[in-house]
């Protein structure tokens, strides 16, 4: 009888499950591509209390700030494709970062997402939803840090030596008057999507970057040897910690170790011993290095230590030996590398407080290869891109 019981609510479940398959089928979910979407989020009172709420910004820039960014909104709405959304809905975040430690922010640095998510359409109910799946352009105000402290090939050794003037190889892919627009497809990117590239609109006249010198390109790869030497005697002491307790277990044995075990934490003890010679070797060569880089830096002249600092990217040497692929001054071949202009922001009393402002895009889900097929809410979001008005958006920060 139990049997039965079983057999029978076996069967139901099966004869449930297939007349519900059908029906669930039927209940598909398909894009509405021609349904009139919803602005949200871009309300400037929840914006302005955000910037309120940071008691380190100047009154005056806060006011100046304000009304930079509210332009920003009314250039970026003004695009025909939101005139209404047609297909999807744009929902506007906003967010604003400065340094807690710092008296007066003279710059801080906000940030636009605008995320935009389909509209689906129940083909059984005819309702239309909003997905949780979608786009986004990013508008970042003065954020040069998570543009360039997450990206390129030089970013991490930068950031490892805590070298300060962090400099990298600039690939710039387009530029016009009123932008310059970075790829860095081929170094892979961190902060935003790997394939993407950004604009970067500047308020003032003077460059934002600037070359590397000779001089500085030799003090970062100093920086870099004293960085490797910290980390080989770290490495050391774990190491040695490692033989003294093995030393320890051989001399007190437990009685389950046997011979076998007993040889293998000794031969394990003479393999440590070798890892912490190399390591020894390897200070003594970065020791080497730095006297060599530091006599250099003072043979050097004037006009040599000033010169711009360029690599040979065919040269294909380990990383140890950056000095290697070092152009010889006044040769142009090569890849020059590049800092921010420290001199670039206008701190001027009456200056805006809005001086650099960084667009890019997002698609997410892209494979390793780029598709070069794209549905209608991935098209309109780098149309939406290339057709903002960045003429208007640098005029923002006046």
């Amino acid at each position: 009888m139990q049997m039965d019981f079983y057999v029978k609510k076996i069967i139901y479940c099966q004869i449930f499950l297939t007349c519900s398959i059908p029906g669930l089928a039927q209940n598909k979910t398909v894009h509405a591509e021609n349904a009139v979407g919803k602005i949200s989020g871009n309300e400037s009172a929840s914006i302005y209390k955000k910037i309120d709420a940071v008691n380190n910004i100047d009154k005056t820039k806060a006011a100046s700030l304000k009304r930079n960014l509210t332009a920003q909104l009314k250039v970026f709405y003004s695009d025909p494709l939101f005139n209404p959304p047609k297909g999807f809905d744009a929902k506007t975040g906003f967010s604003i970062s400065t340094d807690p430690f710092k008296k007066n922010v003279a710059f801080p640095s906000c940030a636009f997402t605008f995320n935009f998510h389909y509209l689906d359409l129940d083909s059984k109910s005819g309702n239309v939803k909003t997905s949780m799946d979608g786009t986004l352009v990013g508008i970042e105000t003065n954020a040069e840090d998570h543009f360039f402290r997450q990206v390129g090939n030089f970013w991490e050794p930068c950031s490892n030596a805590n070298f300060p003037l962090f400099f990298e190889q600039l690939p710039v892919t387009d530029s016009t008057a009123d932008y310059i627009e970075l790829n860095f497809r081929n170094y892979g990117y961190a902060a935003i999507a790997p394939n993407k590239p950004f604009r970067i609109i500047k308020r003032n006249e003077k460059p934002l970057f600037v070359a590397l010198s000779r001089k500085e390109f030799v003090q970062f790869l100093i920086a870099q040897k004293k960085y490797e030497i910290k980390e080989d005697e770290k490495t050391i002491a774990s190491l040695q910690k490692e033989i003294k307790e093995s030393g320890k277990t051989l001399k007190d044995p437990s009685p389950y170790l046997t011979e076998t075990i007993k040889k293998t934490i000794a031969d394990g003890i003479k393999t440590t011993e070798k890892q912490i010679s190399d390591n020894q070797d390897a200070i003594k060569q970065n020791e080497q290095k730095i006297k060599k880089y530091e006599s250099m830096i003072k043979a050097m002249s004037v006009a040599e230590s000033e010169s711009p600092a360029r690599i040979d990217e065919n040269k294909r040497i380990p990383d140890s030996d950056q000095l290697e692929r070092l152009v010889n001054t006044g040769r142009m071949e090569g890849v020059g590398l590049y800092k921010i202009n420290p001199d670039y922001y206008d701190r001027s009393p009456g200056a805006s407080a809005a001086q650099l402002i960084f667009v890019y895009y997002e698609i997410p889900n892209l494979s390793v290869f780029e598709k070069t097929n794209f549905n209608y809410l991935e098209q309109k979001t780098m149309d939406i891109f290339n057709g903002i008005n960045y003429r208007q958006l640098k005029e923002t920060m006046r």
